[in-house]
């Protein structure tokens, strides 16, 4: 496999890795947000959830505008709903093969 390819795959996975960074990727499915609401949904505090957004947009994963005194954040790169679908998917069927195994 190309070590390029390996490096970008790795990077977005660590990026993505963490549960406040996937609850950020999921509100700003449907569009773009500011920081207020972002921290709201996702039950962070308005530091801790830019930090989050620093870090995600630092790897290229979001991107920013700013209005006045906000900034808005959303989704540069698609593919990372690609990646938390595939995790869903295999959550979903490790799930079903412990409930019939634990159902015995």
């Amino acid at each position: 496999m190309d070590e390029a390819f390996l490096s970008e795959a790795a990077e977005m996975l660590k990026v993505m890795g963490h549960p406040l960074r996937i609850r950020i990727a999921h509100c700003l499915e449907p569009g773009e947000l500011n920081v207020g609401d972002i921290s709201q949904a996702i039950g962070a505090t308005q530091s801790a959830t830019s930090q989050h957004l620093k870090a995600m947009r630092m790897r290229g994963l979001l991107d920013a505008r700013r209005d006045g005194a906000c900034m808005y954040y959303r989704i540069a790169r698609p593919e990372v709903y690609k990646i938390i679908q595939c995790v869903r998917e295999s959550a979903a069927r490790a799930q079903d093969g412990n409930q019939v195994v634990g159902g015995h």
